[in-house]
């Protein structure tokens, strides 16, 4: 039988690419764009974040919408007046036979492209190459052989006002195959795709909140007057709460159905939410297997994916972590020498090995205390709260009628939208942040989280229960005093009847509910 392997994806280039013969009748996208695309495409000004560099790779775990994101981008484009003919989409993993000889196959598609597609058009606007899941043909385990970066790098070369926009898993998936100069640093760039936040839940719910009158924005918080960081600077939290307030107003007359779908977005996660294109208001109409297909693809993400980083020996330790993460629940810090003793492996690899590798596909976060040079152990988080009762065996009932275990998803949220907090409102200001998100633990009792702003720290405790809310803001305070921070926030599930939902309830300790946070994260 003849094989010709490096003609396989060049077969099926049309296949790949039909809006080339129909335009935006090509696609079928859920109603709602991702928030990331208002980054990514910038529909309401000039240019987008592709264009800032020859080639921006997005990063993130299978099913957080990477794909999903790619053609909602052609597909404005196309909308605003770009001809079809200048997007060029080449999915590796849609067939193991683009795989194969994949240099090749690559270079062989573009040469056509240009040639057959983009030479039937005159214009001046830039062209875009659309390498998805390109991590499939990296190859860093084959040094002799060509992996995507060479062809790129060709494509860089010619100097053609063109543009690459590539997915992958990993940032390192990227980065890696860079590092020995085929393009210049400044070339190339990453950005992360997560999954959906609880704003992007409840917006896909009702529309209307995402109104200009009626849109939570969380943008005033990163910077300006009644930002956290002007907070901070000026020791002066009033104008904050009179922003968080604010915000609270906006949307007050539907405050109990928000803080009601709470525990439907910690049962389903940002991954199924959206798979399911944010229109199941309730986890009792996700259709039969959505856990199950989380649970796999996890697993294929861990065996497929993670053999790239060279650290690894045991695969199966890693899957091992996700499941201790889920069965804990990050309710209580796991001993290093407890893990130790379960995987049989020494300390080192899990901390400078295995716990990395997880961070890096975005599923597992290990978070050691704060102020803390010599930790002993370590609190694990799961980067979705789906993947938690995917991991059990669980269903969406087991977390609507077990309301320990929805507290416990809860702090799981927090710390992910903690995450995503800090991370922009360094962005805002300019500075890299890298995490991590840490906790602390006092005489008094015990911080959730800790992120810094600058050099300084911003304690978060979690009452979303309201027996722990007394301990925690106990905490919170223990800490301010401790660290001389001028803020601390204190999150509760439930406010008393009457009580203002924003309010200092002691100095520089700011209170407010659970869902809001969420919201304004």
């Amino acid at each position: 039988m003849d094989i010709e392997p490096d003609e396989a994806l060049l077969r099926d280039l049309h296949e790949h690419n039909p809006w080339w013969e129909v335009g935006v009748d090509a696609f079928d996208l859920p109603a709602r764009q991702k928030s990331d695309f208002y980054h990514l495409a910038r529909p309401d000004a000039t240019g987008s974040q592709v264009e800032e560099q020859f080639l921006l790779a997005l990063t993130g775990r299978r099913g957080a919408g990477k794909t999903t994101l790619v053609h909602e981008f052609i597909r404005h484009r196309i909308e605003a007046g770009d001809p079809p003919e200048l997007f060029l989409y080449l999915p590796f993993d849609a067939d193991p036979l683009y795989q194969l000889q994949s240099a090749a196959q690559l270079r062989r598609a573009v040469r056509y492209y240009e040639t057959r597609i983009l030479g039937r058009i005159d214009t001046d606007r830039p062209q875009f190459v659309v390498l998805d899941d390109v991590h499939h043909v990296g190859h860093p385990n084959k040094p002799s052989t060509d992996g995507w970066e060479r062809p790129v790098a060709d494509l860089y070369a010619d100097d053609a006002d063109r543009h690459v926009l590539a997915t992958a898993s990993a940032d390192i998936q990227i980065e890696r195959p860079l590092a020995d100069g085929p393009l210049p640093a400044d070339a190339y760039d990453t950005q992360p795709t997560l999954p959906e936040k609880f704003r992007d839940y409840v917006f896909a719910l009702r529309p209307a909140l995402e109104r200009d009158d009626r849109r939570v924005s969380p943008t005033s918080l990163r910077t300006g007057d009644g930002s956290i960081p002007r907070a901070l600077e000026t020791g002066d939290v009033a104008p904050l709460v009179a922003e968080l307030r604010g915000k609270y107003e906006q949307i007050a007359d539907v405050a109990d159905w928000l803080r009601s779908q709470v525990v439907e977005y910690l049962a389903m996660g940002g991954i199924i939410s959206y798979d399911q294109n944010g229109a199941v208001a309730t986890t009792t109409d996700l259709p039969a297997g959505a856990y199950d297909r989380l649970r796999d693809d996890v697993r294929d993400a861990l065996y497929q994916e993670v053999p790239g980083f060279e650290s690894i020996q045991t695969l199966a330790d890693l899957e091992r972590l996700c499941a201790i993460a889920a069965r804990n629940r990050g309710a209580d810090p796991i001993r290093y020498q407890d893990l130790v003793e379960l995987l049989d492996v020494d300390r080192r690899t899990i901390a400078d090995s295995y716990l990395p590798a997880l961070a890096e596909l975005y599923l597992l976060n290990g978070v050691t205390e704060y102020d803390n040079s010599r930790p002993r152990a370590v609190r694990l988080y799961l980067q979705d709260t789906g993947l938690v009762t995917a991991l059990t065996g669980g269903d969406a009932a087991a977390v609507r009628n077990d309301f320990d275990r929805e507290a416990d998803l809860a702090r799981i949220a927090a710390f992910d939208h903690t995450m995503r907090l800090a991370y922009n409102v360094a962005a805002q200001q300019g500075r890299s942040w890298d995490p991590p998100i840490q906790y602390w633990r006092g005489r008094d009792g015990e911080v959730d989280f800790v992120f810094e702003v600058g050099d300084t720290p911003v304690p978060v405790g979690l009452g979303y229960r309201p027996s722990r809310a007394g301990d925690r803001r106990e905490a919170v305070r223990e800490f301010v005093d401790e660290y001389e921070t001028p803020l601390g926030f204190l999150l509760v599930g439930e406010t008393g009847r009457g009580d203002e939902p924003v309010t200092v309830v002691d100095d520089g300790i700011l209170r407010l509910p659970y869902w809001l946070y969420l919201l304004v994260c």
